[in-house]
């Protein structure tokens, strides 16, 4: 049985006319073939989603600019480094920007080649931003962000520290 996907936010930038039904559609679809490229290690496949002079930050935050370096780059990690390594990329949140740029927020989950999550990895955080040309969406800037939950609750406890003791300073 296929596995339900959530449903993403959608909201869109001041002036920003509400977006279209067939738009977040296809973002959608974009995000799920680059799921599916993935899986099934299409360099191509995954690279023809990218415009031309695409940036794509990768998790450990090497930067690659162009889609022949971005190919070169994928042809070599994705079906070596990455063979064993399987994720679901679940659309959080849509939003528009222009009429033709949309920053997609998604939440990459490490599973195994059945889809069961793989205990003790990272999940990732990709943000997309993606320019229709021609009809289509492109992803032009790519960003993924290890999603550390330790880090972030050790983030958390200071920020909650540093603001309850600026509340007790003003009361």
């Amino acid at each position: 049985m296929p596995r339900m996907r959530p449903i993403p936010a959608i909201g869109q930038a001041r002036g920003v006319s509400s977006p279209d039904a067939r738009d977040v559609s296809a973002v959608l679809a974009l995000v799920a073939r680059v799921e599916e490229t993935q899986w099934l290690r299409d360099v191509d496949g995954f690279v023809s989603l990218l415009a031309p002079q695409a940036v794509w930050t990768t998790a450990f935050g090497r930067q690659i600019v162009g889609a022949p370096a971005i190919h070169a780059f994928t042809a070599a990690v994705l079906p070596n480094l990455f063979r064993d390594f399987q994720a679901l990329s679940d659309v959080e949140r849509i939003t528009f920007l222009h009429a033709d740029v949309v920053a997609v927020n998604v939440r990459q989950i490490p599973v195994d080649a059945e889809g069961n999550r793989r205990p003790g990895e990272d999940e990732g955080r990709p943000l997309y931003i993606l320019r229709r040309h021609d009809g289509a969406w492109r992803i032009v800037v790519a960003q993924n962000t290890t999603h550390q939950n330790e880090k972030i609750a050790a983030q958390q406890r200071a920020v909650d520290e540093a603001t309850s003791g600026e509340t007790h300073a003003h009361e």
